[in-house]
């Protein structure tokens, strides 16, 4: 009993912690995508996009372990989790490629495809793990989507 209340409220609050992150991080991507100046801000905003993946991770770890598959709603949460994992290496491959083309290309429609690519990238991982998170939060009370009831 003591187990299924401590993995309900630690999936509940790596979605709340997530909700936060990704909310977080993603106003500080459009700070900078309109202000490109360094400041340490930035690098607060780097620091809260990595700790946001990584939370997104352990949601992912432990909604799988503590879904029923069975249930629509399981089955739903359970497809999101995984079509987060598979946008989440698509972003990260946009964003490596992206900075590989800007970084060897000086100016034309290279270098400017090249930024697109990082944007896109950046903001696939965290839209879809913010909607993720979200769809976790909502759920969790929800009778038989979850083993630990």
């Amino acid at each position: 009993m003591k187990k299924e209340k401590f993995s309900k409220a630690a999936i509940k609050y790596l979605s709340k912690l997530g909700i936060f992150l990704s909310a977080f991080s993603l106003s500080l991507g459009i700070l900078y995508f309109f202000l490109p100046t360094n400041s340490t801000l930035y690098d607060l905003f780097g620091f809260a996009l990595i700790i946001s993946w990584f939370l997104n991770g352990a949601l992912v770890y432990f909604t799988d372990i503590y879904l029923n598959k069975n249930f629509y709603m399981g089955k739903r949460i359970n497809r999101l989790s995984y079509y987060y994992l598979a946008l989440f290496i698509t972003s990260i491959l946009l964003m490596v490629f992206g900075i590989i083309l800007s970084a060897f290309i000086i100016s034309g429609p290279l270098l400017v495809l090249g930024n697109i690519m990082i944007i896109t990238g950046f903001l696939i991982s965290n839209l879809y793990g913010f909607h993720f998170c979200i769809v976790t939060f909502t759920n969790i009370n929800n009778r038989g989507a979850w083993t630990f009831e």
